[in-house]
């Protein structure tokens, strides 16, 4: 029964990402759109490089702590039947190194799916912090660190997924809901990145796609 859940887990959420417009696209290809901006930047730790955001893997922290630096957001056109993926690529060696997608009203409300290292295995994890209280819904052993990441918002509800190349099904990474008042953005972060050592997280193909659009 379990095998069964997951599998069609699995296809609901193929289906659910197969269409639908764009409604914005970053290709991170020499500098970044305006509609973007920069929660605690550090001009220093960014840059875009061979098509890619890359982030210095900052030694903040969103979750359990509001000192995190370099997230940055997007205000979608719409907030309901939307969806953000991007492309992760990183090599954390931190225990809870970190770097992902966000659904974000400000530091002590948002759910965040993210490629995460816990002693010395990578996982695929969603969590909620809302009203500052912090509760882990999914969390999903992966074979490696570089993955395709994605968060589906329908209302109040809001679902991880992950998968390791695009010819991959989406793997369910889980859900939960999301009742925080205020503007609603999509955005990318780090979080426990070593103090002493410069690593670089690597971001690209950010897509935000209306999944009650028409097909092409």
């Amino acid at each position: 029964m379990m095998i069964h859940a997951l599998v069609l887990s699995s296809l609901l959420l193929t289906e659910a990402g197969a269409g639908g417009d764009v409604l914005f696209e970053e290709t991170f290809d020499g500098e970044l759109q305006s509609a973007w901006k920069w929660i605690r930047p550090d001009a220093d730790e960014w840059r875009l490089r061979d098509n890619e955001l890359q982030v210095r893997s900052q030694f903040g922290r969103i979750w359990g702590g509001n000192d995190a630096k370099n997230v940055l957001v997007i205000r979608p056109a719409k907030t309901d039947n939307v969806e953000a993926r991007v492309r992760v690529a990183h090599a954390p060696k931190e225990k809870w190194e970190q770097a992902g997608l966000l659904w974000y009203v400000d530091d002590d409300n948002f759910v965040k799916v993210i490629s995460e290292q816990i002693d010395e295995k990578m996982y695929a994890v969603i969590c909620r912090e809302q009203g500052g209280r912090g509760q882990v819904f999914g969390k999903v052993e992966a074979p490696s660190a570089d993955m395709q990441l994605g968060l589906v918002v329908q209302g109040n509800r809001v679902t991880g997924k992950w998968r390791l190349k695009e010819t991959d099904p989406w793997s369910d990474a889980g859900s939960c809901q999301f009742d925080a008042p205020g503007d609603r953005y999509f955005g990318l972060f780090t979080q426990n990145g070593p103090q002493d050592q410069l690593r670089w997280v690597r971001f690209d193909s950010f897509v935000i796609i209306d999944l009650l659009g028409e097909k092409e």
